[in-house]
């Protein structure tokens, strides 16, 4: 496995952080790629994507490094909670409610992040004129709480519809929750995401060579 040094100078070079997709890996392969890191490229990773419960059960990550990231199945968010610290992402109050009580009950606390809709042809995820309604909700929480906005828009598109992608989810954070963050998933296009100052990045193919 060898490490994109291309891609962690880009990065270093910026103030973006890297959220290794690391769903696709086992123990071993994790282990190696962090092996395989300097220092420097080790601390711009903020960390770990998984995305499946009997994955991160076998794995049995950091539970502070690790994210899920994926559709939340309320059967799931026990386990979820377990082994993770942050979701990527809810659009469903049922699911925060679901996650505040079970938090409450077992004395632990999760960050998530809200999936905001900007691609029209999605007929889920939370409307721009719901997100007050979400963080009304999330600020009555006392074990939950909202660290960034995060969006997915379509698989194909230009670099100027990607910069309004970026451009919009910004305007909501300076909105809402001025001087928070802002995630948002990519790998072909980390480029365009630093140079919109995109706080959290994330990548897998373009981890290593």
């Amino acid at each position: 496995m060898k490490i994109n040094k291309h891609l962690f100078e880009d990065i270093k070079n910026s103030d973006s952080k890297i959220l290794a997709v690391t769903k696709y890996w086992d123990l071993e392969q994790i282990k190696e790629f962090f092996d395989g890191l300097n220092e420097e490229y080790f601390d711009l990773i903020i960390g770990l994507w998984e995305n499946r419960v009997n994955s991160l059960k076998e794995k049995n990550l950091d539970r502070e490094q690790t994210h899920f990231i994926w559709n939340v199945q309320t059967k799931e968010i026990k386990h979820i909670i377990k082994y993770c610290d942050t979701i990527h992402s809810i659009d469903n109050e049922k699911h925060i409610k679901k996650i505040e009580d079970i938090c409450e009950k077992s004395d632990t606390w999760m960050k998530i992040f809200l999936q905001i809709k900007l691609d029209e042809s999605k007929p889920w995820w939370i409307e721009i004129s719901e997100i007050p309604k979400f963080l009304e909700l999330i600020d009555n929480c006392e074990n939950v709480s909202l660290v960034w906005f995060s969006a997915i828009w379509k698989a194909e598109f230009t670099e100027g519809e990607k910069i309004e992608e970026f451009k919009i989810l910004k305007e909501l954070r300076n909105k809402y929750i001025p001087n928070w963050l802002v995630s948002a998933w990519t790998s072909r296009d980390y480029k365009i995401a630093i140079n919109q100052d995109i706080d959290i990045i994330r990548i897998w193919r373009g981890l290593v060579e």
